[in-house]
C-alpha cells in the first residue's frame, strides 16, 4: 500500500477496502500466489503478441457497492431512452451527428425491438472524496466481460481456500457466463433457442473473447462457427444465410471502425438485422447510438429532462459531468473551452480504444487548438476534466496509477465490475492500462 505521506500525490478512492487489498497483496506474493498470476498472464492475450495485462484485485465496501448497482440500473434506462427517442426526435438526432456511412442505416430502422441495448459497460472515473463519474458507454463489443469473470472467479477460489471470507459473486462469475446472457436474453426477445450461432468479425480483425466464448456456447450443445459479415447473404425475403447455413441468431464482433469502412460490403447483413431476420445483441440502432458517447450531453442537458424519468434524471445529475456538443456550444463557451484546455477533454462520439480522446492537459496549445477546431466541425462531445484516484499497479513493481472502474450491464442488471489502470491520462486497456479484478462487498 502507498504510504499516508504519499496518499496527499496519490489519492486513494475510499470506496475500496484497504484490509483486502493488504491481504490479497500478501497471499499473491506467496509462492501459490505468483504461480495463480504467472497462469493468469499466460492465459490471457489481448491480440497476438500483446498479453492482457492484469493488476492485484481490489474489493468495494459494501456501502459504496449499493450506489453502484443503482446507478447502473439507471443508466441503462437512461441510455435505452436516448436510443428509442433517436428514431423520431429532431432534438436528440441533431445533438448526436451519425457518420455519414450510418446515417442511412438508422434512418430506416425504426422497429421498437432494435432499440434495445443488451449489454453495455460504463466506465467511472473515482472523486477522492468518494463519489464518481460517468464518463462514457461502450455499447459495442465489451469483451472484458469474459476475462473479468474468470479472474475474480480464479482469485476468489483462491483467497477462500485460504481461509478469507469473500462476499457474494456477480453473474459474471459464474462459468459459460457471456454465453448463458446472450443465449438467453435473445430467447425472450424472439422465442427462439438456435441449434447453430454464427460469431461475426472480420477476417483477420478482433476477436479478443471469441476464443472462450466459441466454447462457452458449445457447452449449451450449439454448434458455433467464425465467419465474416461479409459472407452474409439476405434478399429481403426468408432466412439469411452464410457458407450454406441458415443463420437466425449471430453474436457480432466487429467494432465501429471496420464496420464503416466494410459497410459498402454488408447489405445483405445490415437489412437482415434491420429486419430482424438476423439477431444480434444490441441490434443496430442499440449498439450505434447507445455506444456514442455525445448520449452524455442529453443527459446533461436540462433541455432534455423531458426524456427521462424525474428520479433517473436526479440521479444523473450527481454522476455525470459537464457534457456538451461542441457543435452546439455559444461563442463565449467555445472560447472558454479553447482557452482553459487543462479544464475539459474532447471524445470524437463513436471512436475506440482511447482513440479521439484528447486531454487538454496532456496536449500543447498548438494542439489543443486544432482538436478544437475539429470539435467544433465534427460535432464531438466536450466533458470537464475530472481528476481520478490511484492504485497499485503490479504485485512486484508497486508503482502507484491512475484507475477507473468498469460497470457491466445485462438488460441493466450490474453483472460484471473491474478496474483498468495506466500510467496515461488515457485509462483504456487497448494502450497501456491493465485490469484489476474487483468484488463488491455487500451487507
Amino acid at each position: 500500500m502507498a504510504s499516508p505521506s504519499s496518499t496527499v500525490d496519490f489519492p486513494v478512492w475510499p470506496g475500496l477496502n484497504p484490509d483486502f487489498h493488504t491481504a490479497l497483496l500478501e497471499e499473491g506474493n506467496s509462492p501459490a500466489g505468483k504461480a495463480l498470476r504467472k497462469k493468469a498472464e499466460d492465459r490471457f492475450m489481448y491480440a497476438e503478441g500483446k498479453p492482457f495485462l492484469l493488476g492485484p484485485a481490489q474489493m468495494v465496501k459494501p456501502e459504496f457497492a449499493d450506489t453502484l448497482v443503482r446507478v447502473t440500473q439507471t443508466y441503462h434506462r437512461a441510455i435505452e431512452t436516448i436510443v428509442r427517442a433517436s428514431v423520431s426526435d429532431e432534438a436528440v438526432r441533431a445533438e448526436l451527428p451519425t457518420p455519414p456511412a450510418l446515417a442511412a442505416d438508422l434512418a430506416k430502422d425504426v422497429d421498437p425491438a432494435n432499440s434495445r441495448v443488451h449489454i453495455c459497460r460504463l466506465d467511472l472515473m473515482l472523486d477522492p472524496a468518494g463519489g464518481f463519474w460517468i464518463l462514457e458507454t461502450n455499447a459495442n463489443c465489451p469483451g472484458g466481460f469474459v476475462f473479468s469473470g474468470m479472474c475474480n472467479r480464479a482469485w476468489r477460489e483462491f483467497m477462500e481456500a485460504r481461509g478469507h471470507t469473500m462476499p457474494p459473486p456477480l453473474r459474471h462469475e459464474d462459468k459459460g457466463f457471456m454465453a448463458d446472457w446472450f443465449l438467453e436474453s435473445l430467447e425472450q426477445d424472439t422465442g427462439v433457442r438456435p441449434d447453430f450461432l454464427a460469431l461475426l468479425r472480420e477476417d483477420g480483425g478482433n476477436r479478443l473473447e471469441l476464443r472462450d466464448f466459441a466454447k462457452h456456447v458449445r457447452w449449451n450443445d450449439i454448434e458455433c462457427v467464425a465467419m465474416d459479415p461479409r459472407k452474409v447473404q439476405y434478399n429481403g425475403t426468408g432466412s439469411p444465410t452464410a457458407g450454406g447455413r441458415v443463420l437466425t441468431h449471430v453474436y457480432q464482433k466487429l467494432g465501429m471502425q471496420p464496420f464503416q469502412r466494410l459497410r459498402g460490403e454488408l447489405d445483405p447483413f445490415v437489412h437482415a438485422v434491420r429486419d430482424r431476420a438476423l439477431v444480434v445483441q444490441n441490434g443496430q440502432r442499440g449498439r450505434w447510438v447507445g455506444d456514442d458517447k455525445l448520449c452524455l450531453a442529453i443527459m446533461f442537458d436540462p433541455g432534455f429532462k423531458h426524456l427521462f424519468e424525474a428520479s433517473d434524471w436526479d440521479m444523473l445529475q450527481n454522476y455525470v459531468p459537464w457534457s456538451r456538443n461542441m457543435r452546439r456550444l455559444d461563442a463565449i463557451v467555445v472560447d472558454a473551452v479553447r482557452g482553459e484546455r487543462e479544464r475539459y477533454v474532447l471524445k470524437r462520439g463513436l471512436d475506440t480504444r482511447g482513440n479521439g480522446v484528447i486531454v487538454g492537459r496532456g496536449v500543447t496549445a498548438e494542439r489543443w487548438a486544432e482538436a478544437v477546431g475539429t470539435a467544433i466541425a465534427e460535432g464531438w462531445l466536450v466533458q470537464e476534466y475530472h481528476a481520478t484516484t490511484w492504485i497499485e499497479r503490479d504485485f512486484d513493481v508497486p508503482d502507484m496509477q491512475r484507475h477507473d472502474i468498469a460497470l457491466g450491464a445485462i438488460n441493466g442488471e450490474l453483472t460484471t465490475v473491474f478496474m483498468i489502470s495506466s500510467g496515461e491520462l488515457r485509462v483504456n486497456m487497448s494502450r497501456s492500462g491493465r485490469m484489476h479484478p474487483l468484488f463488491l462487498g455487500r451487507n
